[in-house]
């Protein structure tokens, strides 16, 4: 279907109606029959007068008769043929041995003409290039001898093949309208028959109708036959009221009844002016012209009244019609300069890589607009309307598949996005229920930061994917605020209670037994160990407040280094089993083993070399000092001992 179908699927009206008929010419009258009725005798030359009913009625049944035949042909008939120049010669052939073979022929008579035209003459081209060719070549013309063209010759096939039915065709229509003509002589020998033996009144009148419905009912005949018969027809029909001697009164009558039926046709025709189809109006006025000519005479005296009113409204639907194509023609060219305009419009929409879903919104709105003013459009010139279709349907393709290949590419972004969004999701939800607070703080920032770079998802998915990730998130850093509000009371209660304890052990005042002040500080030392951890802030202040304190005490004491190193020792381990980080415990004891190792092995390296020393002065004072080492290096390892010692313990 065209775009001309779709848009306005009546267009075309205007082209159908068949101005040959708007003013038919004034015939000859053959003959008429003698008073007899026997044999037609010769009318002289007509002088030119204004047209009679007689005059009008019978110029319309040849051209009628020959437009009805053609209407019936169009009727069946497609479009005319497309550019033919845009199909191969292979495919041309094709269709029309389709056409040949599957239809009958006047519905693609057009067609296949269009077609066999269009390659007679490519073929007949291709033959004379040949030809010239050949002669440039130094050939004889009339040793000219084309290869054999198996295209050209399927062509000629389905070109014979159609004649053959063409000519079957016009043979079966010439044997239907000799058919016809042979039974409408056969009614005019019935009427002759008729006027001349019949005595029986209202039987000849009853006789008089069924032959009038049979000449009706008979079809078309050939149209050099229509004149003639006409004129004889309505000759014996006026023979038959002359020579039938009905009384007055039946005449009467039947006039009468024939007045009324043309006022019927007359207000048929009036009412056709009203109909919205012009074509429909023109095809149904050709059928009222029809019944007038069938219907006999009327009255003398309303003859000419009622057939000035019958032509009056025919003269007015053809020049209705006249003005119809004048108009639409007219029309379809301003179609045709809006339907430009509106292709230029759609040209101005241009779109861009870089444009995102708004853009591409906007961008549709507006050509959508475009193709709204479109619709609303009649048809072209049909030969340009197909041409400015195409160019419209080319732009709107060309617009409407860039954005389907932007969409497509936007559903395979978001489902990425989605698909990252939802690991980012597992991800946080496997650390919303960790207590390593501070890693897992860190490692929840950077998944938020991902979430952030990931783009959109789509919109379905756009809420569900964001609570649940939120979720996730929100459940450990509520955990955790619940986690440091609780230490923060507590660092403040531990802060108050060391206060307490470093006022105790600054007034403290140990008694003559220096073991017992030992013991006692000791004690203040595991009290302050067990206390636990304090405000950050407040953490450096306390402890050199609290080291001040105790380190005086001891400084009084007099006792050993080792044995102050151990205690201080001692509250390092008690301050890292209180520590938040359980691993520093760890740590602890793999640096006191890895030192205790490294110390040995030093060890030993030095007192290997020591064998190696030669007995002089300077030998000797080296070797002194590697013995320094070596002791020195042993008492440390003792010491790291017990140290790691403590640290396994606690």
């Amino acid at each position: 279907m065209t775009e001309e179908n779709k848009m306005n699927p009546e267009s075309g009206s205007d082209q159908d109606v068949n101005p040959s008929t708007e003013s038919p010419a004034t015939p000859q009258p053959k003959a008429e029959l003698s008073e007899s009725g026997n044999e037609p005798r010769p009318e002289k030359a007509p002088v030119s007068v204004p047209m009679t009913e007689e005059q009008f009625m019978e110029s319309v049944p040849a051209a009628v008769s020959d437009e009805s035949q053609d209407d019936e042909a169009a009727d069946q008939e497609l479009a005319e043929p497309e550019d033919l120049s845009s199909y191969s010669r292979e495919d041309l052939i094709k269709l029309l041995e389709q056409y040949v073979s599957e239809v009958e022929v006047p519905r693609f008579k057009s067609m296949i003409a269009g077609i066999r035209d269009y390659l007679s003459h490519a073929f007949a081209d291709d033959k004379n290039s040949l030809l010239e060719k050949f002669i440039e070549e130094g050939g004889n013309k009339d040793d000219f001898a084309p290869i054999p063209d198996p295209l050209e010759d399927r062509f000629y096939q389905a070109i014979k093949k159609f004649n053959k039915k063409r000519a079957e065709y016009h043979e079966q229509l010439e044997k239907q309208r000799q058919h016809n003509l042979t039974a409408k002589n056969e009614i005019l020998s019935h009427l002759k028959d008729l006027i001349q033996n019949e005595e029986n009144m209202n039987k000849a009148f009853e006789r008089f109708h069924e032959l009038q419905a049979q000449w009706r009912a008979i079809g078309p005949v050939a149209s050099a036959e229509v004149s003639h018969l006409q004129l004889t027809y309505k000759f014996l029909v006026d023979k038959f009221y002359d020579f039938i001697k009905i009384n007055r009164e039946l005449q009467d009558l039947d006039q009468r009844r024939n007045l009324e039926t043309k006022i019927q046709l007359c207000e048929q025709a009036d009412e056709l002016l009203l109909e919205p189809s012009l074509n429909t109006a023109i095809r149904k006025l050709h059928q009222l012209q029809d019944k007038w000519r069938e219907t006999g005479p009327v009255p003398r005296e309303q003859k000419n009244e009622i057939w000035d009113r019958f032509k009056s409204t025919c003269d007015k639907l053809f020049d209705k019609r006249k003005n119809f194509i004048s108009e639409s023609e007219e029309r379809r060219k301003k179609n045709y300069d809006a339907k430009q305009q509106l292709c230029d419009a759609a040209s101005s929409i241009k779109h861009e890589d870089s444009w995102m879903h708004r853009e591409w919104q906007e961008a549709t709105q507006k050509l959508t607009e475009v193709q709204e003013q479109w619709r609303k459009i009649g048809p072209a010139e049909k030969k340009l309307n197909d041409e400015i279709w195409d160019r419209f349907r080319g732009i709107c393709d060309a617009f409407f598949k860039a954005k389907n290949d932007f969409y497509h590419r936007r559903k395979q972004e978001l489902a990425a996005n989605l698909q990252k969004k939802t690991e980012l999701c597992i991800q946080a939800e496997a650390l919303q229920n960790s207590s390593d607070w501070k890693s897992t703080t860190a490692e929840l920032k950077r998944l938020q930061d991902e979430w952030k770079a990931s783009g959109p998802v789509p919109e379905k998915h756009s809420d569900k994917i964001w609570k649940r990730f939120r979720t996730a998130c929100d459940a450990f850093f509520s955990q955790k605020s619940e986690h440091f509000s609780s230490r923060d009371k507590e660092h403040e209660e531990n802060l108050a209670k060391k206060m307490t304890l470093i006022e105790q052990i600054e007034s403290y005042a140990p008694g003559a037994d220096s073991r017992t002040a030992f013991e006692e500080l000791k004690a203040f030392q595991r009290q302050w160990s067990e206390l636990g951890m304090v405000p950050l802030n407040k953490k450096e202040e306390i402890n050199s407040r609290y080291k001040k304190a105790i380190d005086a005490h001891f400084d009084k004491l007099k006792i050993s280094g080792f044995e102050r190193q151990k205690v201080r020792y001692q509250e390092k381990l008690e301050h890292l089993r209180h520590s938040d980080d359980p691993k520093k415990m760890d740590h602890e004891r793999r640096h006191l083993m890895n030192k205790i190792s490294e110390l040995k092995n030093e060890v030993q390296v030095w007192e290997n070399n020591i064998g190696f020393f030669a007995k002089s002065k300077n030998a000797e004072a080296l070797k002194s000092e590697f013995e320094q080492k070596i002791k020195k290096a042993k008492e440390e390892i003792e010491s790291l001992k017990v140290k790691l010692d403590l640290a396994k313990e606690s």
